[in-house]
């Protein structure tokens, strides 16, 4: 036991140090202790290197920010034209229908009014849930034949999963139950199929 606390001891310093160098105070990236050392052709230098580091930052987020809004706007636009009928194949579109079971809701599980919704493959969206004179938004996603009820903020853990069934043509019914926020329980969800004109079955 001595001899393995003995070990630790330099990596734990070690720790220690990079540590207390991370949290000590710094000047353009440079320690304040290192800063005091610099000439001032030093300093110049290590203001323009600290400046080009955050130009190139700067960059980089707004080409990821531009990048994310284009690939937001191709998502939209396709979600719209399976809505209008201009793309798609027969289960991209569906209607969801959720009624009994309960929902967390002001605090405590209540008796989930009944509520119904169309959603699009690829579509992220919140609907109006109702219960004992409460409201609230539930989370929805339909993305390549999964849907996804009662999705947590900025993650999909948790969320109920109904995954495609060739039932959904004619609709079909099973009972949910998720760990979201609304925390779901004996809930049952009717799915169908909206199906566009003149199109092939799509299989999952």
């Amino acid at each position: 036991m001595a001899e393995t606390l003995h070990r630790m001891l330099p990596l734990a310093a070690a720790s220690m140090v990079l540590l207390l160098a991370a949290c000590s105070p710094r000047i353009y990236g440079v320690s304040e202790e290192q800063w005091d050392t610099m000439g001032e052709a030093e300093r110049v230098e290590a203001i323009r290197a600290w400046e080009s580091v955050q130009k190139a930052r700067e960059a980089r987020l707004q080409a990821e920010a531009e990048q994310e809004t284009a690939l937001a706007a191709e998502r939209a636009a396709q979600v719209a034209a399976i809505r209008s009928g201009d793309a798609g194949l027969p289960g991209d579109l569906i209607r969801v229908s959720l009624r009994g079971g309960t929902l967390r809701i002001g605090g405590r599980d209540r008796a989930l009014e009944p509520t119904s919704f169309t959603l699009a493959s690829g579509e992220t969206r919140s609907v109006e849930v109702h219960a004992e004179r409460y409201r609230s938004e539930l989370d929805v996603a339909y993305e390549d034949g999964l849907l996804l009820i009662d999705l947590p903020r900025h993650s999909r853990t948790g969320a109920a999963r109904v995954a495609w069934d060739g039932d959904w043509m004619q609709g079909t019914e099973s009972r949910i139950r998720s760990d979201g926020p609304h925390r779901l329980r004996d809930v049952r969800a009717f799915v169908q199929v909206i199906p566009p004109p003149g199109r092939p079955l799509r299989r999952y």
